[in-house]
């Protein structure tokens, strides 16, 4: 078996980026404030809580909350 190191499968690229739409679907779904734009320019799992805490007047503890648990281990 060939392993070709340094490329990315096409079946791999497409999975990630069908799982970030995934995501960003799932976020908008629940938190329907944030544009595509601006899902697109989240940096990490902070900054979201951080939006969502500003976009909805939560206290950043809950807003952490519901973000781990829409989430549930996934990363931005």
């Amino acid at each position: 078996m060939t392993v070709a190191y340094g490329t990315s499968s096409p079946d791999l690229s497409d999975r990630t980026a069908d799982a970030r739409r995934a995501l960003h679907a799932a976020i908008k779904a629940r938190w329907s404030k944030f544009t595509d734009f601006e899902l697109g320019a989240l940096a990490d799992t902070d900054d979201l809580i951080n939006q969502v805490a500003l976009k909805y007047g939560l206290e950043p503890a809950r807003a952490r909350r519901e973000v781990e648990g829409l989430l549930k281990g996934r990363k931005l």
